[in-house]
């Protein structure tokens, strides 16, 4: 009995969390100057249900934003020119007790402190009963990568970093978080790719 309210709680916890975006958003600049040029598209890391929604804001912004002639995906394209979106996410540690997502080795000797930080924050927040939260950092680089009959061009890459809190606090603050601004920065970042890349296509 105790398992099976120990695994509800888990799943309540998981599907309820705060999540707040590290930095500002982007700067950017709406008239963007258009190509007359046909071009595709790959996808590259953009894999789990969450990661897909993220690169189907990319993907309208693209397709909205009327820059180019066409945009399609490579394997049904012939264009001499394509964009890679690469998605690069940092290894983390497992939220819960489970199987780390990646080896515990790799974030002891890459980032020693931060480690240190996330298991005793492990700790107090298991001492209290989630009262405190488990805090958990995300960092991704988001990267666009130009190609011109198989040639790179150039290379832009934006980073989105997250804070995410779970526990009884973290549920409180969850009609303030930043969800919404976060769903809306992969779209930000594809517009200021855009307006980056404005001269390469010349």
């Amino acid at each position: 009995m105790k398992n099976s309210i120990l695994s509800l709680l888990i799943l309540f916890f998981l599907s309820n969390c705060s999540t707040f975006l590290i930095g500002k958003r982007p700067a950017i600049n709406q008239n963007i100057p258009k190509v007359e040029k046909d071009i595709s598209y790959e996808l590259v890391g953009w894999k789990g249900k969450e990661n897909k929604i993220k690169a189907t804001e990319i993907l309208k912004t693209l397709h909205r934003s009327d820059k180019f002639k066409s945009i399609s995906h490579f394997v049904k394209s012939d264009s001499d020119w394509k964009i890679q979106i690469i998605l690069d996410e940092s290894p983390q540690l497992a939220l819960l007790l489970d199987e780390p997502v990646q080896p515990v080795s790799w974030m002891v000797e890459k980032r020693p402190s931060r480690y240190a930080l996330y298991i005793l924050n492990r700790i107090v927040s298991g001492a209290t009963r989630l009262v405190i939260p488990i805090f958990q950092i995300t960092e991704e680089i988001i990267t666009f990568r130009i190609w011109k009959q198989n040639q790179k061009i150039a290379e832009y890459t934006y980073p989105v970093e997250t804070l995410r809190a779970f526990g009884w606090v973290s549920l409180i603050l969850l009609p303030f978080d930043d969800r919404k601004d976060i769903r809306l920065i992969y779209s930000d970042y594809a517009l200021k790719f855009l307006n980056d890349s404005e001269k390469i296509y010349e």
